[in-house]
């Protein structure tokens, strides 16, 4: 396989024709993509089969059921990395079925090969009140959210606070759960699968822990983008890039989830000089959806 090629991991749970727009985005022979449908989506992979001519489309088993600040994202984020790894490639995207290319495909590979080797990953400030969500032991991580589960976690986390927690020797990271790595850092992270279950598994939001952390703690630390940028930083999204390429609004958005943008957006979208954006809902404005397709594919 040509290493040059890109990989796209996709983290689908909703909305299968818009994200059939989405795969119809990324189809170019320079692409290879990997798809995981979560397990309660009412949908499968025949849901999105079909919409990609010139590139080659893996649906991954098994799937994951992912919930919110569960440890099953980042179960599902290594089984994509393990399968794509499979073959080289010269990058891997992480993004979710709500994500969007907000330029066109010669213009993302044009980035990648004027910065080839280069990290792509966000960096947040990586203070205790946020590492904590690491540091703490939740039996049940994915049942967090139910009451019956938060009760479980709560006693546990209780009955080991006395020994001090867990993953108190490690250099923590946060960073963004999208990422844009290359071939040698994704190989190393998949290197990592062992351990990174066994330290992260039990934890509550791994998906914005893991990756940073091993990044960090590595030679491809040193390869970084730009660490320097954080989130609250970006105060000028039509001029900043971030470290993940990722035009992601959380000023608007909730403590849980980044804004939805709207057809009122445009001028911010077609202005950034990020490669992609997150989120968009057909359910809540399906006409920037389609205006943006209709600007791409027209390039």
């Amino acid at each position: 396989m040509d290493n040059g090629k890109h990989a796209y991991l996709i983290l689908v749970h909703t909305q299968p024709a818009q994200v059939r727009t989405l795969l119809s985005l990324l189809d170019d022979s320079r692409n290879d993509i990997y798809v995981h449908v979560d397990r309660k989506a009412p949908f499968g992979a025949e849901a999105l089969e079909g919409c990609c001519v010139h590139s080659r489309v893996h649906f991954i088993e098994p799937r994951f059921s992912i919930h919110w600040g569960g440890s099953n994202m980042m179960l599902a984020t290594l089984a994509l990395l393990k399968a794509a790894t499979a073959a080289p490639h010269a990058y891997y995207h992480l993004i979710s079925g709500q994500d969007l290319p907000i330029k066109d495909q010669d213009t993302i590979h044009a980035f990648f090969a004027a910065h080839a080797g280069q990290e792509f990953l966000q960096f947040w400030p990586s203070d205790p009140s946020e590492t904590r969500r690491a540091t703490s032991f939740y039996l049940f991580p994915e049942h967090n959210g139910s009451q019956p589960g938060r009760f479980v976690n709560k006693l546990v986390r209780g009955v080991m606070k006395p020994f001090g927690g867990i993953n108190r020797d490690l250099d923590l990271r946060l960073s963004s759960s999208w990422f844009s790595i290359t071939d040698a850092c994704a190989r190393h992270v998949v290197s990592r699968e062992a351990w990174l279950k066994k330290r992260f598994v039990h934890t509550t939001m791994p998906d914005e822990v893991f990756i940073g952390t091993v990044v960090w703690d590595s030679p491809f630390r040193e390869r970084l983008f730009d660490d320097s940028i954080h989130l609250e930083r970006q105060e000028n999204k039509r001029t900043v890039l971030p470290g993940d390429l990722r035009l992601i609004d959380w000023t608007r958005g909730t403590a849980e989830h980044p804004w939805t943008f709207r057809e009122e957006d445009w001028d911010l979208l077609t202005d950034s000089p990020c490669l992609w954006a997150r989120k968009f809902d057909q359910r809540v404005d399906a006409r920037v959806i389609e205006r943006l397709e209709k600007h791409l594919k027209a390039r």
